[in-house]
């Protein structure tokens, strides 16, 4: 979960709806004031997260010139999603963000956050055509493999299909802050991170929980897809361990880009960083 520092949105930022053949997703928004945008990029958040998790990227990513889009995926935030488990596979997740590329003319350079990017490879490899690029952020190959990480997340997932979601909030918080590296976050940015997480359906989020436990790794599919990747991540990332996600690099042959200053969530922590690491990517060839 990326912790937003302000809720305050940029100049140029707006809240808008996604209209797909797949449904409607709630989007943040930013199209360059001036010329014609070099494309468009779409934003893909992780686990427990929402496209708040985007925000000061979204601005940086416009003032390259780039239309920037960032999605809350179905069920999570203030996008609606069925009560059915079924609906929350990483291959209908991906289709719904291939429809929305197609939403979005297409061509997209995609970037996935953490879970994201989990979702974002399955995306390219279900229709490779309606993206340009793909940017893999502090995300991993397959599943944790961390006993202690993995046991964690199935006794989330077993509260939120057992429990009202907000008490699962409250004992995740209670949990959380008893770290000795937690820092509690001001009085309103607390409010925002208990109605985003209260606002998923608790059938998406405990079936999201449930990936990050049993998802496959299919990076040679992707490095087969003809898409050009990207892995970049925070130097101080404690997702994925680094070595894995230098080696999911190398296995796409391409060399990592490490975010100085930063940890699992650099569109927050270093936006401008973050946003000119991307643009130079999708400016190569």
């Amino acid at each position: 979960m990326s912790t937003p520092r302000s809720l305050t949105l940029p100049d140029g930022v707006h809240r808008a709806t996604l209209e797909t053949d797949r449904g409607s997703f709630a989007t943040l928004t930013a199209v360059p004031q001036i010329g014609t945008p070099l494309g468009t990029v779409l934003l893909v958040p992780g686990w427990t997260g929402s496209k708040e998790d985007f925000t000061p990227l979204v601005d940086h990513l416009c003032r390259y010139g780039w239309r920037t889009v960032a999605v809350d995926q179905r069920g999570q935030y203030e996008t609606p999603g069925p009560a059915d488990p079924s609906a929350y596979t990483l291959a209908e997740l991906a289709a719904d963000v291939v429809a929305m590329s197609e939403a979005l003319g297409g061509y997209s350079q995609l970037v996935g956050h953490s879970f994201g990017g989990l979702v974002a490879r399955e995306a390219v490899l279900t229709d490779p055509s309606v993206f340009s690029t793909i940017s893999l952020m502090c995300s991993g190959p397959a599943a944790f493999t961390d006993e202690v990480r993995v046991q964690g997340l199935q006794m989330l997932a077993y509260g939120l299909d057992n429990l009202p979601i907000e008490q699962v909030y409250d004992l995740k918080l209670q949990h959380d802050s008893s770290g000795p590296a937690y820092i509690a976050p001001p009085e309103e940015i607390a409010a925002f991170l208990r109605k985003r997480f209260t606002g998923n359906v608790p059938v998406s989020l405990s079936e999201i929980t449930r990936r990050l436990t049993d998802a496959q790794d299919k990076t040679d599919e992707l490095a087969k897809s003809g898409v050009r990747a990207q892995v970049l991540y925070g130097e101080g990332d404690d997702g994925w361990p680094l070595e894995t996600q230098r080696q999911m690099a190398a296995d796409l042959g391409v060399e990592p880009q490490v975010i100085p200053e930063a940890s699992h969530s650099p569109a927050i922590e270093q936006p401008a960083a973050t946003a000119r690491l991307l643009v130079k990517f999708f400016h190569d060839r």
